[in-house]
């Protein structure tokens, strides 16, 4: 590697510390930070369940969760044996607001009192595969439009008892449902199953995500770490003497092989290396033949 080669591979490597040291993985896009989601089990029947979503939410940076008429009693769902499902959404689960209904005639009408609160409201359903049944017509999660708003908007998701889901009367109260695409001899997932699906779908597309792997983020290769990388591979093609009409085909099938693929600065460096040791060693060749 010549001294120009070997300063721009030093200050890459300074501009790569610089990039590690402000490199975050994920954050709020900017866009959705006036959204507030609130997750709603709807008459739940599984303390365990509970639990297990309130690990799932503090996966996937959600906070609010509302128990709406479980058929627990709020001792077992905020029991040591539920905490243990919850793990570190612990909090999550403690600062859950839980409704209980009576009088379950009142049920109904509480559900759209609850539903009363919401701007948007998002409901789910395993059903719905099939056209037989209008009010059950859905949308899957990847294909959901996240509204942007100027003013705070409060948003619903909706998921309801793990033995048969939302009813109708309960699905009319809201404005779009979702549904997982599964397979069609069995589509039932797991309430919590579910809810960690959907999350995760809501997860990515109201955040900004960058590649990366804990403490040690992976950077990807810039447009000038490729663009040092082309320089070493047009001098190659010029020391291996390749026929001159076969030149400018072989750089870009260099070039679009690493246009297509997720290189990584370390990788490109080592990449790098090898080249430009190829490179010296070609020119060493050439003056001893010459």
């Amino acid at each position: 590697m010549d001294n120009r080669n070997f300063n721009e591979n030093k200050m890459n490597k300074k501009q790569q510390k610089k990039e590690l040291s402000s490199f975050r993985r994920s954050q709020l896009a900017p866009e959705y930070t006036n959204l507030e989601f609130s997750v709603i089990l709807n008459k739940p029947e599984h303390a365990a369940n509970i639990g297990a979503i309130a690990r799932l939410m503090k996966n996937f940076n959600f906070e609010h969760l509302i128990i709406y008429n479980p058929n627990e009693k709020a001792e077992k769902i905020r029991s040591y044996h539920t905490q243990g499902f919850a793990m570190h959404g612990k909090e999550i689960l403690f600062n859950a607001e839980i409704i209980t209904i009576e009088n379950q005639i009142d049920h109904l009408s509480g559900f759209k009192e609850l539903m009363n609160r919401f701007d948007i409201k998002f409901a789910t359903t395993a059903k719905g595969m099939h056209y037989t049944n209008i009010r059950r017509l859905a949308t899957f999660p990847a294909e959901l439009t996240i509204p942007v708003s100027e003013e705070p908007l409060k948003i619903a998701l909706i998921f309801g008892r793990e033995s048969h889901g939302l009813t109708n009367d309960e699905i009319e109260m809201t404005d779009l449902v979702l549904r997982i695409p599964s397979s069609e001899e069995y589509p039932t997932l797991n309430l919590s199953q579910a809810c960690g699906i959907i999350l995760y779908e809501l997860y990515k597309k109201i955040h900004n995500l960058e590649i990366g792997r804990g403490p040690k983020p992976v950077l990807l290769a810039n447009k000038n770490d490729k663009q040092m990388f082309y320089n070493l591979i047009k001098n190659l093609i010029t020391n291996i003497r390749i026929r001159t009409y076969r030149e400018e085909n072989v750089f870009f099938a260099f070039k679009n092989v690493f246009e297509r693929a997720f290189v990584s600065k370390k990788e490109l460096n080592l990449i790098i290396g090898v080249f430009s040791k190829l490179n010296s060693y070609l020119k060493k060749r050439d003056k001893y033949e010459d």
